[in-house]
């Protein structure tokens, strides 16, 4: 059985520093962000030390100080912090399709964007959205991927999940300004709208990625199918000719145009990833243009 963690090789790590994610830092005490704040009278001016612990970003590391004093002090400044990233993952029955399969490749990406946060001292936290509620996961230090990863390779997507109320609680649990990555495949429309709507009401800046595979979004198959709901167990048969695809390719289109209109109306961020691209430049192209990596 395949595992989200299986191509994360050292190779793999190491090529995810040469990125780091688009968002905003804000104030706050601390610990430095990798970016400056918009805040009118901040400023990078070293304000203090701490103790060096496992998993710090070496380069703020006092070397003057380790040379004088033998002790390893990690240099703090004025006026940044780090805006927590925070990804919510969709782990219900639908997300189990594909090749890998769109529950694997959104979880690749999230870990993704979780290592380059943190090997820039971006704090991270993770909310699955399942039937069964599961505990956030919390990593902060340059290492801390592998206690997500013990996490997703055990995780089966099963049910009808609960994303929009992950997506609520997630809202009513804050921090407000933070960056909030959404992985599904969005299905469920009815649901998860007023979820982003009261999120982004809340100052939280949101990058919804929209996981489908390529038999979603170009099948080839002729005959007579009996259909599987993966969430509720009903049957359909169903007689795919050309006219039925026809009429699929618009309900797609219409699927589409709906997500389209309503992240352009509420700000949010929106990216659609196959999933059968795999970890590397060509996601990183596509992550570019959705706004979460440069």
């Amino acid at each position: 059985m395949e595992k989200v963690s299986d191509i994360f090789t050292g190779a793999l790590l190491e090529s995810l520093s040469r990125y780091e994610l688009s968002v905003r830092t804000l104030t706050s005490s601390g610990v430095r962000g990798e970016r400056r704040s918009r805040r009118k009278g901040n400023s990078i001016e070293y304000a203090d030390h701490r103790q060096y612990t496992h998993g710090d970003d070496l380069r703020r590391l006092d070397w003057h100080a380790l040379a004088r004093l033998d002790q390893m002090l990690i240099r703090l400044y004025a006026a940044e912090e780090t805006l927590p990233l925070e990804v919510i993952l969709d782990t219900s029955a639908s997300m189990d399709f594909g090749t890998p399969t769109k529950y694997i490749t959104a979880a690749r990406i999230g870990c993704a964007l979780t290592q380059i946060a943190l090997l820039r001292s971006t704090p991270a936290l993770w909310r699955l959205a399942g039937e069964k509620a599961l505990e956030p996961v919390k990593l902060s230090g340059r290492n801390d991927l592998g206690r997500i990863f013990r996490v997703l390779d055990e995780l089966v997507p099963d049910g009808r999940g609960g994303l929009s109320d992950t997506i609520r609680r997630s809202t009513l649990a804050g921090p407000r300004r933070r960056s909030l990555v959404v992985l599904t495949d969005g299905y469920d429309r009815a649901a998860l709208h007023p979820a982003l709507r009261a999120c982004r009401a809340s100052g939280t800046d949101v990058y919804l990625v929209l996981v489908l595979s390529p038999e979603e979004t170009d099948p080839g198959m002729r005959g007579e199918f009996t259909l599987q709901d993966a969430e509720t167990g009903l049957d359909a048969a169903l007689t795919l000719d050309g006219r039925a695809l026809k009429r699929y390719m618009a309900l797609l289109a219409g699927f589409r145009k709906e997500w389209t209109d309503f992240c352009v109306g509420h700000g949010v961020a929106l990216l659609e990833v196959g999933s059968h691209v795999e970890i590397g430049p060509e996601l990183m192209r596509q992550l570019a243009t959705g706004g979460l990596v440069q």
